[in-house]
């Protein structure tokens, strides 16, 4: 079974800009192998003296087995984000817009 979800993310800890630039790069290829690399928007925030790396879809995605899935996504965002900046720290906010009311 499907289920349409839509997800926000912060990668904080991030020294540089050129940490967060690889990040983004990191993050971009996630989307990519998960197939959602078009429907999600990932950008840099100065915030503190350092740099935070934001994301979410665009728009609600269609994710097969969600409960599964989203846990997982979660754990590879983070290791993505270790990847460029060891240091990284990732927050995954969801919602299911089907069950909103």
């Amino acid at each position: 079974m499907s289920a349409n979800i839509s997800f926000t993310f912060r990668v904080t800890g991030i020294e540089d800009g050129a940490r967060a630039r690889a990040v983004v790069e990191e993050l971009r290829e996630l989307m990519r192998d998960e197939s959602i690399g078009r429907q999600v928007s990932i950008g840099i925030v100065p915030e503190g003296g350092g740099r935070v790396v934001t994301g979410g879809t665009d728009f609600p995605v269609s994710v097969s087995r969600a409960d599964l899935w989203c846990p997982k996504f979660e754990n590879d965002l983070a290791w993505y984000a270790k990847e460029a900046a060891p240091s990284a720290a990732c927050a995954v906010e969801w919602s299911h817009p089907d069950e909103e009311h």
